[in-house]
């Protein structure tokens, strides 16, 4: 059974579709693909979301297996009626609606006399020198302002943050948008710095890998090359899954995932994985030993386009919608 136009929003006016949840018509799939999870798709860009332009390419992801496809806006049956969706759905919606923000955390190297005072004593005392910071993370937050930033860091810290909370004296970098700099955490609030140089922080330690979680599209991480910050992703101690021919690349996993109750995420190699993971680089090192390593910008690319989305179980799908929960609930309360 496929979703019809009852499961669309109402309106007289046709809509713009740019980051909406869209209901594709079932015969522009393939007959063995015309099932109602294939049918939802996420717009991100294109002429054709505009009903007012000449253009009709759509741009977005089928919201079940995060594939990038270009569609046309006549193959839409309108946008996702949101009262409607399988909770499956509505978790992965909710996230891509939610505010985000490219951030890197820096703070002061160990026994700095700096560490933890205000911006008007370190300027009395020399003022912010770049070269007296080290990164201790670097990723995507769901945060509108560095108010939001600041409490993520110091009551829900991002996966692979390895560093005291964010603290007095610390320095965030807001990677893109229009906010995009530095800025020192003040006792309150936060002082724009216009002279940061990050080339001259300590960030060799850095290591870029591609995270993977349940509902999410794969994000990039800068992440310290040791086990504290890999065991703060996956949850604990961790099993290294190979999934590559050359073993340039390996997975990173909670090596009791089938025991300790995650949800099922990414298919790597021939292993369903539980619960979050990361892929890392993999190379031989200085004594001739394979480690982990950094993730080339090609890598990154070519890794998030293979495992776009986690998997949609046959028990997500059996799940009833909010909707259908309601009029189960009116009919019980009217027996």
């Amino acid at each position: 059974m496929c979703l019809t136009k009852d499961k669309c929003e109402k309106h007289n006016e046709p809509q713009n579709y740019k980051g909406k949840l869209l209901i594709l018509k079932p015969q522009v799939l393939e007959p063995q693909f015309r099932q109602k999870e294939a049918q939802y798709f996420y717009a991100e860009n294109g002429f054709g979301c505009d009903p007012n332009s000449l253009g009709t390419a759509v741009f977005g992801h089928f919201l079940a297996n995060g594939q990038k496809a270009r569609l046309s806006r006549s193959d839409f049956i309108g946008i996702a009626d949101k009262t409607q969706l399988p909770i499956w759905a509505a978790n992965r919606l909710e996230l891509l609606e939610k505010p985000s923000m490219k951030i890197r955390v820096f703070q002061l190297k160990d026994a700095s006399p700096l560490a933890f005072m205000n911006f008007d004593e370190t300027v009395k005392r020399g003022g912010v020198k770049d070269t007296d910071y080290r990164q201790v993370y670097g990723g995507t937050v769901y945060a509108e302002n560095l108010e939001d930033v600041f409490r993520i860091c110091n009551t829900e810290l991002p996966y692979g943050y390895h560093g005291h909370s964010l603290s007095v004296s610390d320095v965030v970098e807001i990677c893109d948008g229009k906010d995009k700099g530095f800025n020192f955490v003040d006792s309150f609030g936060f002082k724009k710095l216009d002279d940061f140089d990050i080339t001259q922080t300590d960030h060799e330690n850095m290591m870029k890998v591609l995270i993977l979680e349940k509902d999410r599209l794969p994000y990039e991480a800068e992440i310290k090359h040791n086990i504290y910050a890999m065991q703060h992703i996956v949850g604990g101690s961790f099993d290294i899954i190979y999934f590559e021919p050359k073993d340039d690349a390996i997975c990173f996993c909670n090596d009791d995932f089938l025991l300790n109750g995650s949800h099922p995420n990414r298919v790597i190699g021939d292993t369903l994985v539980h619960g979050i993971c990361f892929i890392a680089g993999n190379k031989m090192n200085e004594y001739g030993e394979y480690d982990s390593c950094l993730l080339t910008d090609e890598q990154i690319r070519k890794y998030s386009e293979m495992f776009p989305q986690s998997v949609v179980m046959t028990a997500d799908l059996a799940v009833p919608t909010q909707e259908e929960i309601q009029e189960e609930t009116q009919e019980q309360t009217l027996e």
